[in-house]
């Protein structure tokens, strides 16, 4: 038999332990709603268990698709004139000249 491994609370914010909260009482409803009976000690942590992983997978799906979107869209270029003297990193002297000829 293959236990998955349990995913530290710790490791969600508090807006996701509530999601965690509410899809533990949903696999326990549902537990109640089959058997008709109060799972026991250890049905509580596999559906502890069962919980985390799917707001965890939620999770990183959805990181998953703001790094694809983060990679799709171009950087946004400033103009050479409102940068910051610690933005420059590279500077062409030859087009300063050219462009400062009168």
């Amino acid at each position: 038999m293959h236990d998955k491994k349990m995913i530290s609370i710790d490791q969600f914010t508090l807006s996701e332990r509530v999601e965690v909260e509410g899809a533990f009482k949903a696999l326990i409803e549902k537990h109640r709603q089959r058997t008709g009976k109060e799972p026991d000690a250890k049905q509580e942590r596999a559906f502890t268990a069962e919980a985390r992983q799917q707001i965890m997978t939620a999770k990183m799906a959805s990181a998953r698709a703001q790094a694809e979107k983060a990679r799709k869209t171009p950087a946004r270029r400033k103009k050479p004139e409102s940068l910051k003297e610690s933005e420059v990193s590279d500077f062409n002297w030859k087009a300063s000249v050219i462009k400062g000829r009168r």
